[in-house]
């Protein structure tokens, strides 16, 4: 048979692909970079991404006509960004040999001194040698790192951002740090740190450049022609409109030696002490009037800082409860400040939303009292145009009065309203299903242990629903998954609507709801019945007319369970129990479950040392052949030995075995016992004899099943493969994985003979029985237990005889307990029989005596071998 490639196509889109990706043009590119280095890159109050680096990027899409789209973010998530193939350009990033294996870098175009800042507290450290020991705090990402440990440096303590270093610092957390000077400068102004933390020496000084990725030196290429096209006058400009001026200072050369001349003049004409005290008085009015003019100047430098930062400033008063506010800190709320007069305490207090202005005052009053270094608070603020808008206030005590008494306090404003609004949507995407928008399994999980508590503080019951559709696989398989993303919809929207609006309702995944129920539900098995009810009406799915029903499983809380855990695993349990009752169902956690499930839990401890134990038996059931009265083969079948509760039965711990993936050896040991017992049996009973085992499902899904070892023991034993039958459940064969069918033919390779089990029970589709190679039905012992002449089993079993016939297949009838039974199969040529009419399953030595009884038999009365 010759099978289609879809693997050939998906390599020639691919191609196609590339092909067409390499002769086109590039017309847009993303640049990315820190969001935080004035006066480079960062992000005004508005959100906007602006600095040198904002209208150098401008200016480059101008001279080359490629879009530019510029991101700014955390410096450590703009290089996974880049890497990650979410970015074209990474700015502003210093060269090193570890980033050369990743980056091909552009020429240098700034050079920036990287400096080692140190707590007030510290002393001798003048170089990089003198970092020895000792750890230092760094941003995510940041190229000194390399420079540090270069140094020797071993030990770092890494921080999101310079603000979470400095104040860090000042805290102890960390004593040494490593921070560029630009943006350090700014944020130790911001916090009013400069005493506090000094800067130590130079490490070194670093060039920006800008990056690709290292295959990709066309865009490289790109850059740098861009780059080429901007004039020197033009970056100057640049540069000079972030960076400004220097105001320039007095000289004291020349008034120090008008000084001296004119003391040296007085001191020769007067020689009078008078005068020399004036000169006195003149010069220290020189050094005071050339200090305030040093202070202005930094003054206005830290101003021109905070302007290109585009915060909102502001100083109370706190004896008069006058203000002063900034420009911006007026527009960042929509208005002018003389729109906003008189600029007092209660014109921000109006403005501040009422659940966040007692917040916001407390805080305060904790800074106050010394509790806390610095007020820090995110609040809402009602903008001009009447919507809520997020800022970030900050600010710290700056004087006292004479006794003591606060008196002026300053700080900033920021606007955060699209920082927030990105951190909810992070959160809801890590919190809610996108599908059906309820909370997910992570979220639910939080929300239970939560209610557990608050229900065991206030000695309140809590009930857990957890609620599973029924046979959903079948509506996703008849209709697509599209439509059965459709009906998860409803059904979640079915639930919420039929619960009180205390009640959590969660999507936990696939087709599982689960609903959390305070305590105040009167009637719980009431509102379960109201919730399946409203289930199971109609829906109308890809223009069809569907239902679909649910099984609900219900555990409470103190009864049932103490913990989140327990509750789950309880109301899972009762949810499978309401399945087992046929569905459509509520299941209340009882007692007897919990029993079930400690025996299940220790069954499942035990099979796990059932093989090494040698507590498992192998016990065969003979297959008799209905032409000849004579057995011609057999099925083995497993049984355990629990050294304490004696010989358990398959039907409680094969189940057990399937779930905990213990069935996988289980079956490598019945195998191995079949084939050794068919080796020996085989000179007893003939040249048809085999052995069927039955294989799990899991043992064919198992990627780590191979059956390698199969082969191999065959091959060992020199046991021809026939000598073996596979026999499997119908289920298997209706949506075969891949897995399966390559499994099926290697047992065909090997010449093992496969089995249908249990036919007739499942929903048969016998297209199947001519897609594989099968060897036998085993008619279900539910037709055969029935068995009587003339009945529908009876015509189900013949047609299953003929049908069978027709194809090639020989029957097995399993279950034969009578005399009638066994009559009626031969008469409707039925090839095989088992059951308890001939013999019960019994032990391998019991089952050899028996063939060898068979066999001296046949050999007194000097039968023929006849073939079945």
């Amino acid at each position: 048979m010759r099978y289609f490639n879809p693997y050939s196509l998906l390599l020639l889109f691919s191609l196609a692909s590339i092909c067409q990706a390499v002769a086109a043009p590039v017309t847009a590119i993303t640049v990315i970079s820190d969001d935080n280095y004035p006066p480079y890159l960062f992000k005004d109050d508005r959100g906007n991404t602006v600095g040198i680096v904002a209208d150098y990027w401008k200016l480059w899409e101008q001279k080359t006509g490629v879009d530019v789209t510029l991101v700014s973010t955390s410096w450590e998530m703009a290089q996974q960004q880049l890497l990650s193939g979410h970015a074209d350009v990474i700015e502003m990033i210093f060269r090193n040999p570890e980033r050369e294996t990743k980056y091909a870098f552009s020429a240098p175009y700034a050079k920036v001194a990287v400096g080692i800042y140190a707590h007030e507290s510290m002393s001798g450290l003048i170089s990089a040698e003198s970092l020895a020991g000792f750890t230092v705090g760094v941003q995510k990402g940041d190229g000194c790192i390399f420079q540090l440990q270069e140094a020797g440096v071993k030990s770092f303590r890494v921080y999101n951002s310079y603000d979470e270093i400095i104040q860090a610092t000042l805290n102890q957390q960390v004593m040494i740090s490593c921070m560029d000077d630009y943006p350090a400068s700014y944020y130790l102004y911001r916090k009013g740190a400069e005493d506090s933390i000094l800067r130590s020496f130079t490490l070194y000084h670093g060039k920006f450049h800008r990056a690709v990725k290292k295959d990709n030196p066309q865009l490289l290429a790109l850059i740098e022609q861009g780059a080429a096209n901007i004039s020197a006058a033009e970056l100057a400009a640049i540069e000079s409109k972030w960076k400004g001026s220097h105001v320039p200072r007095n000289a004291y050369s020349r008034q120090a030696i008008l000084a001296l001349a004119f003391i040296l003049v007085v001191a020769v004409v007067l020689m009078l002490l008078v005068y020399t005290l004036r000169v006195a008085v003149r010069r220290k009015t020189a050094e005071i009037e050339s200090k305030s003019q040093e202070l202005e100047n930094q003054r206005l430098r830290l101003t021109e800082i905070i302007d290109a930062t585009r915060a909102g400033t502001w100083e109370w008063n706190m004896q008069t409860g006058e203000c002063q506010y900034n420009a911006r800190w007026a527009e960042i709320v929509g208005y002018t400040l003389d729109e906003l007069r008189p600029l007092t305490l209660e014109t921000a207090k109006n403005l501040i939303h009422p659940d966040d202005l007692q917040l916001a005052l407390q805080l305060i009053e904790r800074h106050l009292n010394r509790e806390m270094d610095f007020y820090e608070c995110d609040i809402r603020m009602r903008h001009k145009d009447g919507r809520w808008i997020w800022v970030s206030d900050r600010g710290s005590l700056i004087s006292r009065t004479p006794a003591g008494e606060p008196l002026v306090m300053h700080g900033t404003h920021f606007d955060i309203t699209e920082k927030k609004a990105a951190a909810e949507a992070i959160w809801r995407q890590a919190n809610y299903d996108s599908l059906t928008q309820l909370p997910n399994r992570h979220y639910f999980n939080q929300r239970l242990v939560e209610a557990i508590e608050q229900a065991a503080s206030k000695q309140q019951r809590l009930a857990l629903l957890f609620l599973d559709l029924d046979q959903f696989k079948d509506i996703n398989d008849t209709l697509g998954h599209h439509h059965g993303d459709d009906l998860l919809i409803e059904v979640g929207r079915r639930i919420r609507q039929n619960v009180m609006e205390s009640a959590t309702v969660a999507r936990l995944g696939g087709d599982e709801f689960a609903v959390i129920l305070p305590a105040e539900v009167a009637d719980l098995h009431a509102l379960c019945n109201q919730v399946l009810q409203h289930i199971s009406h109609s829906y109308i799915l890809g223009g069809e007319r569907m239902f679909v029903t649910a099984s609900i499983g219900v555990s409470q809380f103190p009864d049932d369970a103490a913990n989140a855990e327990e509750m789950i695993q309880h109301s899972d349990q009762a949810m499978y129990e309401a399945k087992n009752r046929g569905r459509n169902n509520v299941c209340f956690f009882s007692q007897a479950m919990r029993e079930a499930l400690t025996q299940r839990t220790s069954l499942a401890r035990d099979l796990r040392s059932a093989v090494a134990n040698d507590e498992l038996r192998d016990y065969y059931q003979p297959i008799i052949c209905l032409r000849s009265d004579r057995i011609v083969k057999a099925e083995t079948l497993m049984r355990w030995q629990h050294p304490k509760r004696g010989l358990i039965s398959p039907a409680l711990f094969i189940p057990v075995a399937e779930e905990t993936g213990e069935i996988i050896r289980m079956g490598d040991w019945i195998f191995r016992q079949a084939a050794q017992n068919a080796l020996k049996w085989q000179a007893l009973v003939g040249d048809e004899f085999a052995i069927s085992v039955n294989k799990s499902p899991m043992q064919f899904i198992d990627p780590s099943a191979m059956n390698n070892d199969w082969m191999q023991l065959l091959q060992q034993l020199g046991l021809e493969g026939k000598r073996i039958v596979v026999e499997i459940t119908e289920g298997l064969l209706l949506n075969p994985d891949p897995v399966v069918e390559q499994r099926l033919l290697h047992f065909r390779d090997l010449g093992v003979q496969v089995a249908i089990d249990d036919f007739g029970t499942g929903y048969s589709s016998l297209s199947y029985l001519s897609k594989f190679d099968i060897d036998f039905l085993k008619i279900d012992q539910s037709f055969t237990r029935e068995l009587s002449e003339g009945n529908e089993s009876y015509v189900l079993c013949e047609a299953i005889i003929v049908m069978a016939h027709k194809l090639g297949l020989k029957v097995i009838a399993e279950g034969v307990e009578t005399a009638m039974q066994r009559d009626l199969l031969r008469a409707i040529h039925c090839d095989y029989a088992q059951g308890f009419f001939y013999s019960p399953p019994i032990p391998a030595a019991e089952f050899e005596q028996l063939l060898a009884a068979e066999a001296q038999k046949a050999g007194a009365q000097g039968a023929q071998v006849d073939i079945c």
